[in-house]
């Protein structure tokens, strides 16, 4: 299929966080796709790894009973995540919530990984700039970890003719069967879908999300392409695993509530590799 570029510069943007309004819908959407996040499990080697934003502690949990021997760090700003995943892991997690504490945790290891599941998006929406340069530069690529795993929702701005040739009509069947009031909020933060692919993939990713509504409609779920992303990766480091993909659920969901085939990848998963270690 022949490709087009369509879509903006995705802006790195502010847009101030909202509270969490309902925990248990807010970690029960997170967990909802926890076996994909794992993807890298079985991969590659690794004897110790940084979760950053392990929220409640889930996915460590997952890792901690396939590997009870594996060295685990949950890493995360939010007091209350952190204290409900400490009650959910006990004491051989090390919970965080100081960075210095982390690359601590981590020293010494041959194998360390830092994982980045959803929480990219979150950093640049609820972040400055100079927070964001940190985040790549010195906790990302600052050099303490082998591996880097990435998964989020970080779309190609390269969209298919096939897609803008039946993006008119999927609009007008998302906005028969969607939601008023909450389409209205969407596009009144993010603008029309009528005439913005990157608007309408955004609302299909949110829209289900209405239980903790006043901050999923401001946080930017898009704040960076693919394309990006990539730019932010050092010489030394290199992508040994790539895989753009539609998430399963949400294809089917979308189907399911709008009658709409979604074939534009929304979501990316990468496995980084640091190549001054042996």
């Amino acid at each position: 299929m022949n490709k087009i570029l369509t879509w903006e510069l995705f802006l790195e943007e502010l847009v101030g966080e909202k509270p969490i309004s309902n925990y248990d819908q807010y970690i029960a959407g997170m967990n909802t796709t926890m076996s994909d996040k794992l993807f890298f499990s079985d991969l590659i080697n690794y004897d110790v790894i940084v979760d950053f934003g392990c929220a409640d502690g889930t996915f460590l949990e997952n890792l901690q009973r396939m590997n009870p021997n594996l060295k685990l760090v949950g890493y995360d700003l939010d007091p209350t995540m952190l204290d409900i995943a400490s009650r959910k892991l006990g004491n051989n997690v090390i919970l965080t919530d100081d960075w210095n504490e982390v690359r601590n945790a981590v020293n010494g290891y041959k194998n360390p990984l830092l994982n980045l599941s959803s929480v990219i998006h979150e950093v640049y929406s609820y972040s400055t700039s100079k927070v964001i340069k940190y985040f790549w530069e010195n906790q990302v690529f600052g050099g303490d970890f082998k591996y880097i795993t990435i998964r989020d929702m970080i779309p190609s701005v390269t969209i298919g003719r096939n897609e803008i040739n039946n993006f008119k009509e999927d609009v007008k069947r998302v906005r028969q069967k969607a939601d008023k009031s909450y389409l209205l909020s969407f596009e009144d933060r993010w603008g029309s879908i009528n005439n913005n692919y990157r608007a309408f993939i955004h609302y299909l990713l949110k829209y289900k999300y209405t239980d903790n509504w006043d901050r999923e409609v401001n946080e930017n779920y898009l704040p960076v392409s693919l394309e990006t992303i990539k730019t932010k990766i050092p010489s030394d480091y290199k992508i040994v695993m790539e895989e753009d993909f539609v998430l399963p659920y949400l294809k089917q969901q979308v189907k399911k509530d709008f009658g709409v085939e979604l074939t534009h990848s929304t979501h990316t998963k990468m496995i980084i590799k640091n190549n001054k270690f042996k």
